[in-house]
């Protein structure tokens, strides 16, 4: 995974924008990486902008080290450095039909930790509907090499839990709710025929390759 360093500049979608139709229509996709991740970086580079000291940290390192953040900025620079931080891996964890069979090590380890891909689903399924009110769904590794997954709220990453995130699902309603109104369910049960496990595969692999 790349480090995201300042000047932050809006990442090019790595497929079409009308390829993940019918599962994410054109509309949905364009005003969630155009206007909503774009806006995202727009506020950070602002932040970053006006307190200078922080510009050579990472958004990775300013989420981890949050005392680094001044406290009059402190809420609103981590929630626009974790929208950055997980809208990318969302949008780069998709694939228009390609990589969208599940394989390699992560399929070992689902069928490990899971016993099932249709457990491992069902999992996702309940923390979607689950009225905590997620907005994210995030299948980690953890410091065990065990696969964790876990919702989180508002723009929180895994970063502070110490977790590697390898599979990212939006369930905020700006990613589904043009297309699939509040039926949220519908949505996430679709979201596995775009999900590219090449991506997720390569990165299982670069963090149990960096503890080695």
């Amino acid at each position: 995974m790349c480090i995201l360093n300042y000047p932050y500049i809006v990442k090019s979608l790595p497929y079409d924008i009308v390829s993940l139709e019918p599962v994410i229509d054109k509309t949905t996709l364009v005003i969630h990486h155009d206007k909503i991740y774009l806006n995202y970086i727009e506020k950070f580079n602002l932040i970053i902008k006006e307190n200078k000291d922080l510009s050579k940290y990472s958004i990775e390192e300013l989420i981890f080290n949050p005392y680094l953040i001044p406290p009059t900025i402190y809420n609103k620079t981590l929630y626009y450095a974790g929208g950055i931080y997980n809208h990318e891996l969302f949008f780069d964890n998709l694939s228009p039909a390609k990589h969208n069979t599940i394989k390699g090590l992560f399929n070992e380890m689902i069928l490990e930790e899971y016993k099932s891909f249709d457990n491992y689903k069902n999992i996702i399924l309940k923390l979607a509907s689950s009225p905590i009110n997620y907005h994210w769904i995030i299948t980690t590794i953890n410091c065990k090499n065990k696969l964790q997954t876990i919702g989180l709220k508002d723009n929180d990453t895994t970063i502070p839990l110490d977790l590697y995130p390898l599979l990212v699902i939006d369930i905020a309603e700006h990613a589904y709710f043009i297309k699939y109104h509040n039926h949220k369910e519908d949505y996430v049960k679709s979201i596995f025929s775009i999900i590219n496990y090449d991506v997720v595969n390569e990165r299982l692999l670069s963090v149990i390759n960096k503890k080695r």
